[in-house]
């Protein structure tokens, strides 16, 4: 039976690791928690676990048909989604046929990460936690390497990258219904966004390529708890590590010797940032290249298509002078609002993985 070593068990590293069982495969996965899900060593939550809602636009019948993995158990739809986009409030529901979800991030047993873990365990999948690669020359060749955001293994590696940094609140509540709310301002060039699922909450306000000033999030806090009652008791200013967006041509399926899936692939959509559909969906194509090459990599540019075109969007709005912005931002989602009965699933063709399935 041939071992396969795994480094790192995210949702990318899960499925994979799943995925490969199935076929027969001595799977070893080496973490650097102690958990899934666990407590974290970035910069400013040291020893903390985060827990929160991770929005995604998922046609779950189309991904479980890909990867061969259910994943409605830990998925909750989303019905509407409220945005504050530059002074004007916009309120978005999604129709019938466009599916978007929020999966819980994290430890608790009702996180993705927790229900991909037990699925693993079912399939005998072997697991190495406290566990970090110092040494990647000591890897065997095909090892997957799977670490999220953590920017040693995109230095280690020379993957393209750039630092992330923000502010963090969280929180469990009573209220286990879903929602997100979303802020587009003139603090940040990315945006900030506040989840909730199953109990869990969390906001974020982050930026790409330089950190943000503590006024900032002040300002931040104070539209929270004004506009949606929304208040934590604490918050954290947290390196949040890296993110595969600095080059156009950032998604890539090979490193040196090695296979890349989840964030350090590149699978990521450029301008918001959906990951976790491309994390799921590498996860499997992953799999897929340690028996065929060629055939994962055919996978791989397929899914990752409109990358580089999305990266020039994103390129040129963060560019874009702060009155065009406004202007850009409001005619976008009334655009959006009335041509997502008619565009259906379309609309979501340009995140990683969505359309291609």
């Amino acid at each position: 039976m041939r071992e396969q070593v795994i480094v790192g068990a995210g949702l990318s590293g899960l499925v994979a690791a799943i995925t490969l069982a199935r076929e027969g495969y001595d799977v070893l996965v080496r973490e650097r928690r102690e958990s899934v899900g666990g407590p974290t060593d970035l910069i400013g939550l040291e020893g903390r676990v985060i827990n929160i809602g991770d929005g995604s636009p998922i046609n779950l019948e189309r991904l479980q048909a890909y990867t061969g993995i259910d994943m409605s158990p830990a998925a909750v739809r989303l019905e509407d989604v409220m945005i504050h986009a530059y002074g004007r409030t916009f309120n978005h529901t999604f129709q019938e046929d466009l599916t978007v979800y929020l999966v819980e991030r994290g430890s608790r047993p009702t996180s993705l990460d927790v229900y991909l873990f037990k699925l693993a365990e079912a399939e005998s999948v072997r697991f190495q936690f406290n566990d970090t690669v110092k040494d990647f020359e000591s890897l065997p060749a095909d090892t997957i390497i799977c670490t999220g955001l953590f920017s040693e293994a995109f230095k280690e590696l020379d993957v393209p990258h750039l630092p992330v940094y923000g502010y963090l609140g969280m929180a469990e509540i009573e209220d286990r219904n879903p929602r997100v709310v979303i802020y587009f301002d003139e603090y940040t060039r990315d945006y900030a966004f506040y989840s909730q699922v199953n109990g869990a909450c969390g906001a974020v306000l982050f930026s790409r390529g330089k950190p943000l000033d503590v006024a900032v999030k002040e300002r931040f806090e104070r539209q929270l708890a004004e506009n949606d009652g929304i208040v934590f008791d604490k918050w954290s200013a947290v390196n949040i590590g890296a993110l595969p967006v600095k080059e156009p041509s950032n998604p890539r399926l090979f490193a040196k010797n090695y296979i890349l899936a989840g964030t350090i692939s590149g699978t990521i959509d450029p301008l918001l940032l959906f990951g976790v559909h491309g994390a799921l969906v590498t996860g499997k194509i992953a799999a897929v290249t340690v028996q065929d090459h060629q055939k994962g990599l055919e996978e791989f540019m397929r899914i990752n298509r409109y990358y580089r075109q999305v990266f020039l969007i994103s390129r040129a709005y963060r560019a874009a002078p702060l009155w065009f912005l406004k202007r850009f931002t409001w005619a976008g989602l009334e655009l959006q609002a009335a041509l997502s009965g008619i565009a259906k699933d379309k609309t979501f063709r340009l995140i990683p993985g969505y359309g291609r399935l």
